[in-house]
């Protein structure tokens, strides 16, 4: 009987062995799911005209499990899109154009903290934690751990941070303030920049908006902002607030361009991004739903 039980089980094993597709019949599954998804954006992408006011998604992306937390968003120059989660310093490469996840890599030493922005700055990446400390890493392969080197900006006695971006026509980096601890700022919007001429950081110099330039004729009570991205059409910067479910876009030297709420539905919105042929990338962490990313078409 044991024998024969054993060959029922050899057998089922081996049925399910050859139902199982190969590494290549999975490689050519997924690269024809690829094709399909980014089609299906270029064609929506085409059809919605740059001057509608049609804010219907263009795509949208449900996440694993491993970015439930899913925080900070940026772009690299070949289009593929950095994300990460928020306790630890795991950085996910994803596909825009089709959701799928190209591959993952983490600094060296498993590196947790409370992560909140990520930005590239030539060659480098540099993730920003909410006490405004920065890791600064190079690209690493899948599964890579990857080097790094960390700068304390010292300012997380004035801020708690969400967000930053990089200002390339200024070389410097351009950090969020998403709760001023700082006296007297409470009423402002609070953006520090720190220059990186020569790949080393200078002092921070702050751009003070008051909040009800930033609140406008909305109905927020307030602002605060979960990331910042620059327009690359435009070098405006543009930040979301999930709390508020808002979006503000603004001049470098802060006059606000236009203020209002994010479109679609999102949850909570904590990460953005804008590619160059204008498509605007938001990242949601898992509420009662899942983490996902929506593509818009940006208008500047």
């Amino acid at each position: 009987m044991r024998n024969s039980t054993s060959l029922i089980f050899a057998v089922v094993m081996a049925v399910l062995g050859a139902c199982r597709p190969t590494p290549e019949a999975q490689a050519e599954q997924t690269k024809a799911t690829a094709q399909e998804r980014a089609k299906k954006v270029a064609q929506r992408l085409a059809s919605v005209d740059a001057n509608s006011d049609d804010d219907k998604p263009v795509a949208q992306w449900i996440m694993p499990k491993d970015l439930r937390e899913i925080s900070g968003l940026a772009l690299l120059p070949n289009g593929q899109l950095l994300a990460h989660g928020d306790e630890q310093a795991i950085i996910v490469v994803i596909d825009p154009r089709t959701g799928l996840i190209a591959k993952r890599f983490q600094l060296r030493g498993g590196v947790h903290g409370d992560f909140e922005g990520i930005t590239v700055v030539g060659n480098d990446i540099w993730m920003m934690q909410s006490n405004g400390k920065l890791f600064q890493f190079r690209q690493g392969d899948n599964k890579a751990h990857v080097p790094y080197v960390m700068h304390d900006t010292k300012l997380g006695k004035e801020c708690e941070f969400e967000g930053v971006a990089y200002e390339p026509d200024s070389s410097r980096l351009v950090m969020a303030c998403k709760r001023v601890t700082k006296k007297g700022a409470k009423d402002q919007l609070i953006l520090y920049r720190i220059s990186l001429a020569g790949g080393v950081l200078g002092e921070p110099s702050t751009l003070s908006i008051p909040l009800e330039d930033v609140i406008g004729s909305n109905n927020f009570k307030h602002f605060h902002p979960s990331d910042i991205t620059i327009d690359p059409t435009t070098g405006n910067y543009v930040i979301i607030a999930a709390q508020e479910k808002a979006i503000v876009v603004m001049t470098p030297a802060g006059e606000i361009v236009r203020s209002g709420t994010l479109p679609g539905k999102h949850p909570q919105a904590e990460g953005v991004a804008i590619t160059p042929d204008n498509v605007l990338i938001v990242s949601d962490e898992a509420t009662n739903t899942p983490a996902v990313i929506t593509l818009y078409r940006w208008r500047p």
